[in-house]
């Protein structure tokens, strides 16, 4: 009897240990941060994710975007927001594991101030050629870069984000130089490239796929995974076409502030693994050219600090800064 008294009084004080938020959470709509514009693919993705965790959940799930500063203004909303459940972050390389590497005094830390929920997707880059040069393959590009270094125009979303770090590593790889355009956001790199006002860009297959598909002012020549892209199934990674290790991709996922007590943390994995196993999920990833690649909690959290690490290494050997 002692025993079991001692038992009881043991549970008792493990429920009392555990806030009351987390033991019935969630009982009101839950938040999801896109530190991004309205409209782009980040958005996108994130507001598919709500709307299908929602009813899993049994609540509301809202998207709010945060924009600004690379991402960085609503990532640290989250980082400084409760760690209860109901503020969720949209996480991108971009402000998780790039911003960090290439900016001094960042209001957040990675990845202390976070907690891991899961990865979702992670996807290469179409390597995009303005149709205006003579170049049909990655060999023209080498060839052309290194009898014109320099003269090569590349435009980006911006510096330090991953399409100027991953043009930069292949730089590196194949031993050309080219000149960096930054322009503020992927759309005005789009436009550039099909006026030829730019001559090369890193560009996600879901976002350059429909210009692909309707003209022939750009070329695809390859992507940068470690495989081909569904969406471009006839063109070489980079890997393939001779650059060694050129593997660049960006990832997106779901994060919390740290110190996410475990009971809601387990609820919010169990719910979103739901969500990615739906098939309709699924078929409108396919769609927009998204391929699942979910990593969850301990897993999630060293793959972006390796991801922080590759970055970190390049922007001090190549001495690339964000500016306050």
């Amino acid at each position: 009897m002692r025993r079991l008294l001692t038992g009881l009084v043991a549970s008792a004080v493990l429920a009392l240990s555990v806030p009351v938020s987390a033991q019935e959470f969630p009982n009101k709509p839950v938040r999801i941060i896109v530190p991004f514009l309205p409209g782009a693919g980040n958005d996108i993705l994130g507001r598919l994710t709500a709307e299908h965790l929602s009813p899993r959940l049994g609540q509301p799930v809202t998207v709010e975007n945060r924009a600004g500063a690379g991402s960085q203004i609503g990532v640290d909303y989250v980082a400084k927001s409760p760690p209860d459940g109901y503020t969720l972050l949209w996480a991108a390389s971009d402000g998780v594991s790039v911003l960090p590497a290439v900016k001094d005094n960042m209001p957040y830390k990675v990845p202390e101030d976070f907690t891991f929920v899961s990865r979702i997707v992670e996807l290469p880059f179409a390597l995009v050629v303005s149709a205006k040069l003579p170049i049909k393959s990655v060999a023209d590009l080498l060839a052309y870069a290194k009898a014109n270094p320099g003269k090569l125009r590349y435009g980006t979303s911006g510096v330090g984000g991953v399409p100027h770090m991953g043009t930069v590593l292949m730089e590196k790889r194949a031993g050309i130089k080219l000149s960096h355009i930054p322009y503020r956001g992927v759309a005005a790199v789009v436009n550039d490239l099909l006026g030829g006002h730019v001559d090369i860009g890193f560009v996600t297959p879901p976002t350059i796929k429909p210009h692909a598909a309707s003209t022939d002012k750009i070329r695809i020549i390859a992507t940068t995974g470690t495989k081909r892209h569904a969406l471009f199934p006839d063109v070489p990674t980079l890997v393939e076409a001779g650059i060694p290790d050129a593997v660049i991709t960006a990832w997106y996922g779901l994060l919390a502030p740290a110190k996410l007590p475990a009971p809601v943390l387990d609820r919010l994995t169990k719910d979103l693994r739901a969500t990615l196993a739906d098939p309709l999920v699924q078929q409108r990833l396919d769609q927009l050219g998204y391929t699942l690649s979910p990593l969850e909690g301990a897993p999630f959290r060293d793959f972006v600090v390796n991801d922080l690490k590759t970055w970190t290494a390049l922007a001090k050997s190549e001495n690339i800064k964000v500016e306050e």
